[in-house]
Parts: C-alpha cells; structure tokens; sequence
C-alpha cells in the first residue's frame, strides 16, 4: 500500500470528516492509503524498496508527483474458507496516478500478486453494501513524498460487517528521491 507523507494528508482528512458528517460510517474505517494490490505473502523489505524504486520511475513524466485524478470506486473480495464468508470491500476515494500494473512488481513479488487495484484508488471511505458513493467530488492530491507498506486485513466477527475490520501495517519504506 501506498502512504502520503502526513503534511499532505490535511485535504483529506477533512474531507472524511464531511462524509462522516453526511452519514458515511465507513469514512474512518480503512488507513489512509492506497492499496496496490492483495498479495498471499507480505513483500519483503527488498521487493519494497524495488516498488518504490519503480514507482519513482514512473512519477518521472509529473516532476515525482504523485497526484489524484477523479473519485473512483473499486470493489475487492477477500478470499474466505467454505466455512468462511467472503467479505467484499469496496473502496471509495481518489484515483492515483501512475497507474501500477502487474508488471511494475518485480518477479518474486509478482509471484505473490493476486490482484492489483488499477487504478490504485486513496481511501476516503469503505462503502457499505448497496451503499452509494457520495456526490461530492473529493480534493486534489498531489505529493512527492510517500512510503510504501505491507497492510493486513482481518475480517471483525462482531460490528457492522462493511466496516468492521482489524488492520495493521508493517514498516514503512520510503520512495527514493524523485
């Protein structure tokens, strides 16, 4: 998952604190990130650094910027046992560019790639099943400052089941200079 530096993160946290206000529970549910791609092992330190290093790559045509493009909506479904029910997730935010393909992940990390989220999509808010994307399009973003992290994510037995998720990040990896 891509993580923003906190000094650019001030344009949307207010704007999560209006969907919160305009009854959107869903608003402080989720790291403010971008997710990448759901992965069946962490990537290690060095497939890390080697993103970061293709990500900068790719931020060469905007000077390093990082920027947001247009608010998106984009589903994810979690991988369940037969006893297990599926969880969908569905992310509503701002588009990033560069878009990350497959192809951006070295080989060893690909090997651990599921899916990617293209575009990579930051998160305002988790939107609750049937739930319509607010109507308000969210701030511009744009940054040169970033790191990169593993996120996991566990389903929460008890509470509203769109929003009700255990979430921890593993060590930060900045992206090198642009």
């Amino acid at each position: 998952m891509l993580v923003p530096h906190r000094d650019s993160l001030r344009p949307i946290e207010e704007y999560r604190v209006r969907l919160f206000a305009a009854g959107f529970p869903g608003a402080h549910s989720f790291p403010m990130a971008a997710p990448l791609a759901s992965v069946s092992r962490f990537f290690s330190a060095d497939e890390l650094k080697e993103l970061g290093r293709t990500i900068r790559e790719l931020t060469k045509k905007t000077d390093g910027r990082i920027q947001s493009e247009r608010s998106v909506v984009t589903e994810f479904t979690t991988e369940g046992t037969e006893e297990e029910e599926q969880k969908y997730l569905s992310f509503y935010g701002l588009s990033m560019n560069p878009i990350i393909e497959e192809s951006s992940f070295s080989p060893t990390a690909r090997a651990k790639v599921l899916k990617t989220f293209s575009p990579p999509v930051f998160c305002a808010a988790l939107l609750g099943t049937g739930e319509k994307p607010p109507s308000e399009e969210g701030p511009a973003l744009s940054f040169r400052v970033a790191s990169l992290a593993n996120l996991a994510i566990r389903p929460l037995e008890s509470g509203a089941s769109s929003y009700s998720f255990e979430w921890k990040i593993g060590p930060p990896f900045w992206l090198p200079k642009a």
